[in-house]
């Protein structure tokens, strides 16, 4: 029963769904991802405030920022698998009020102790939105336009950050850093009541050709179990998927980056440049939102260019990404003055940004609809675990035993280099794995 429950939702739902309800939806859904990225960066704004009120060393802050993140990096595999078999709107909602009553919470605590477990509570909800929102995101545009869609979506990732660091830095200079976890938590409990109200989409719809209605909802709800097995049988059928490593592969390595940068890029402005947390927070969140929506937009529509002419289009433009990222980003570290440092820093942000979309929809170019969200379980799983959520502390240790510059031109630089070597490898492989995703949904049509 809770195996075919779930197949005639989505068949029902996705007879009746239309382009506006599409839209409503993906506008949710940004929303929700938006408010995502705010509730996990603005402690990072406000933990300068923090630190003499608790009386924490630079290694409990690293600490209080992988918490989120490992607990993220756990919860997100079996959350994965769960959006697979069920109805992923309620996931998503579900979900988005617990990580919003998590960071409220947040602003109540009095210690390292209770702040430590409101930021693990925010790594479980906020866990189970990217398999699943992904998942319904591709199910809800025709792949001819995901890289567009996805990096719509992905801008939420840098507007949520740019808002959690501006918002965060402000509050905590003028009402205190406790209304600044006030601010950013309650409205996501709007945002979950909405997306619950949405429609579910229908598995793999724009991946099937000819296929009816009914055998989409057999086909994406019939072959997987429940539980360990989910994950077994899904581990199974990805490891054949080389271009899957890859992905991997760069993952971990730019998330490395990013998790440090999230967690103490910040606090490394107020230290180096000596300006006030509301001054960083403006720098940061601007340079962020201005940065990532000109590289977010331009690398989401030269992807989709590409691609009509290329397989490799999408991976292509993440491999650039990455390789012009890394000395860009060496550089506007080794700035000394404050304005140099924005303007690279900002330049190192617009190329970086050119992935975010792109590399989201090559996942959906490779793996069959009814494992993808899975699929990017495994891949968030293995990313955080091993990328952002050991950067900050692995940043805040070496930090308390030189400084937290050193600290960053020593592995931000190194790991984004890293990603775009990885990614060549891709560019020999996405092409055949692209071919085989469709044979294989082409074999199960047939033997339906």
């Amino acid at each position: 029963m809770a195996t075919t429950t779930p197949s005639r939702i989505d068949n029902r739902s996705s007879r009746s769904l239309t382009r506006r309800q599409a839209r409503f939806a993906f506008i949710v859904l940004l929303a929700i991802n938006i408010l995502n990225y705010a509730d996990r960066s603005v402690l990072a704004a406000v933990q300068t405030k923090i630190q003499p009120e608790f009386h924490l060393s630079d290694t409990q802050l690293g600490l209080l920022a992988s918490s989120f993140l490992f607990i993220y990096g756990l919860s997100t595999l079996p959350l994965g698998v769960w959006a697979d078999k069920s109805t992923r709107k309620t996931i998503v909602a579900i979900c988005v009020g617990i990580w919003s009553i998590a960071t409220t919470l947040a602003g109540f605590t009095i210690n390292f102790i209770q702040l430590f477990l409101a930021r693990s509570i925010l790594g479980i909800g906020e866990a189970g939105y990217a398999p699943a929102s992904l998942s319904m995101i591709g199910d809800y545009f025709p792949k001819e336009v995901r890289g567009r869609i996805l990096a719509l979506w992905s801008m939420g990732n840098i507007l949520g950050t740019a808002i959690g660091q501006v918002l965060g830095g402000l509050v905590a200079v003028t009402l205190g850093w406790r209304w600044a976890f006030y601010l950013v938590g309650i409205p996501g409990l709007i945002a979950a009541f909405l997306i619950w109200r949405a429609v579910e989409p229908q598995r793999g719809i724009y991946d099937r050709g000819e296929e009816t209605a009914d055998e989409v909802a057999i086909a994406g709800h019939g072959s997987m179990g429940n539980g360990l097995g989910d994950i077994m049988r899904a581990a199974r059928r990805l490891v054949k998927i080389p271009t899957y490593w890859v992905l991997i592969g760069a993952f971990i390595a730019s998330f490395f980056t990013i998790g440090a940068a999230m967690a103490w890029i910040n606090t490394y402005i107020v230290r180096d440049f000596r300006i006030s947390e509301g001054q960083a927070g403006l720098l940061t969140g601007g340079t962020l939102a201005i940065g990532s929506i000109i590289g977010i937009l331009i690398g989401g529509w030269v992807a989709d260019y590409l691609q009509r002419r290329m397989p490799q289009g999408r991976l292509l433009i993440s491999t650039i990404s990455f390789l012009a990222g890394s000395p860009l980003t060496f550089l506007a570290l080794s700035m000394r003055d404050l304005v140099p440092f924005a303007l690279i820093f900002t330049v190192a942000i617009i190329s970086l940004s050119l992935c975010l979309g792109p590399l989201n929809a090559v996942i959906q170019d490779i793996v069959e609809p009814e494992i993808r969200a899975t699929a990017v379980g495994i891949v968030l799983l293995v990313a955080h675990l091993l990328g952002d959520a050991a950067s900050p502390i692995i940043i805040g240790w070496i930090s308390s035993h030189s400084s937290l510059g050193f600290a960053f031109i020593t592995t931000a630089p190194v790991c984004l280099l890293i990603a775009g070597l990885i990614c060549l490898f891709g560019l020999r492989t996405v092409a055949h794995d692209m071919q085989a995703m469709q044979q294989r949904i082409h074999d199960s049509h047939s033997d339906h």
